[in-house]
């Protein structure tokens, strides 16, 4: 079965916390255990602030390599699922799940290989 990648995105930047976080962690957990019952769940989480990150650009074999802050982005991947679904429709309705748990746009990308 195909396994896609479902990556949750917002504005970490200010690193204001939504009010109902409380909430949207329920939520979350709840879709968590829903994906694990359905059988789709294959791996999930959370990620640290983007300002925690690190940006790593490496030159041609034995040029230099750089080390940088986070991307200059107003959106950064806060966390991700992978999911078995038989095809891009069933992922998206994994996606929609998320989405309105998460309050946040969700992106669905197909894993090859």
């Amino acid at each position: 079965m195909p396994h896609f990648h479902l990556a949750m995105y917002y504005e970490q930047i200010s690193g204001e916390v939504p009010d109902d976080l409380p909430q949207i962690m329920a939520e979350v957990d709840a879709l968590n255990e829903e994906m694990h019952d359905a059988g789709a769940w294959v791996t999930g989480a959370g990620f640290a602030p983007a300002p925690d990150a690190r940006v790593v650009v490496s030159g041609p074999e034995g040029g230099e390599t750089t080390v940088g802050p986070f991307l200059d982005t107003p959106l950064h991947q806060g966390g991700f699922w992978i999911v078995d679904a038989p095809t891009m429709g069933d992922a998206i309705v994994w996606a929609e799940k998320a989405s309105r748990a998460l309050r946040l746009p969700v992106e669905v990308r197909e894993i090859n290989g």
